[in-house]
């Protein structure tokens, strides 16, 4: 049996959650922790989650909406027993209901327009391409080697009208993304770029999108992660995490 680590992670308006994640393989960045910031939801909001992982993302939205009901989905099994036991360590399983499988088979078991919101980390790196992982499960879930970055964006289907689909991916692949979701009649309505240091380019791009939507974007400001100056995270960064 491979090695887990026993982690915990705070995020403002959230709170703390407790994570069992594989020591090497799939575990939770930096990137989730900025999705879930960004993501907004309603109260009942019905939220889909695919390619959860351990369930970090979920999790935190749980706690951060108590009154929405999150739908995470995995098609590694391991991850998949990781993520339901986090739920249950945590106390959220009344909050959300894990789905096993593979996102192009989704239809089997979920039903369109059923949701308000999509939240989603896909994989970065086209398949084939860039540094190949010797851990499997790092690799699944840096390529797109059993979806492509359309079909991520089908997932709309399961999407009520005016519903949001919200994103981080990389800012290189940003026009990209923006024109596949405007050709699969997403609207992207905010935008916000992620840079490791105030003068170096942004590394990633969080967008939120709507489902049916007419043009107008809001770009906000950008967010920096790192402080040259005081050695450590800015001071949003710390805020995002909940830190003094």
């Amino acid at each position: 049996m491979r090695a887990l680590t026993h982690d915990s992670i705070s995020l403002r308006g959230a709170g703390v959650v407790h994570i069992v994640q594989p020591r090497k393989g799939h575990r939770f960045t930096l990137d989730s922790i900025l999705l879930a910031d960004f993501c907004r939801a309603k109260p009942r909001d019905r939220v889909l989650e695919p390619g959860a992982g351990t369930g970090v993302v979920s999790m935190l939205l749980a706690r951060k909406f108590p009154k929405a009901k999150l739908c995470p989905v995995e098609i590694q099994p391991d991850l998949a027993d990781l993520c339901q036991g986090n739920i249950e360590a945590n106390g959220l399983a009344g909050n959300i209901t894990l789905v096993e499988g593979d996102i192009s088979m989704l239809k089997r078991s979920l039903a369109p327009e059923t949701f308000d919101v999509i939240v989603a980390n896909p994989p970065y790196t086209k398949f084939g391409a860039g540094r190949k992982s010797p851990v499997s499960g790092r690799q699944a879930a840096r390529q797109d080697q059993s979806a492509g970055m359309e079909l991520w964006l089908e997932l709309r289907s399961f999407l009520k009208n005016r519903g949001r689909y919200f994103l981080v991916f990389p800012a290189a692949r940003a026009a990209e993304l923006i024109s596949l979701m405007r050709a699969k009649k997403l609207e992207p309505k905010r935008v916000r770029l992620v840079h490791p240091f105030e003068d170096k380019p942004a590394s990633l791009v969080l967008i939120e999108a709507v489902k049916a939507a007419g043009p107008g974007l809001d770009v906000l400001p950008p967010l920096i992660v790192h402080d040259r100056s005081g050695g450590g995270y800015t001071k949003e960064m710390k805020d995002i995490y909940g830190l003094p």
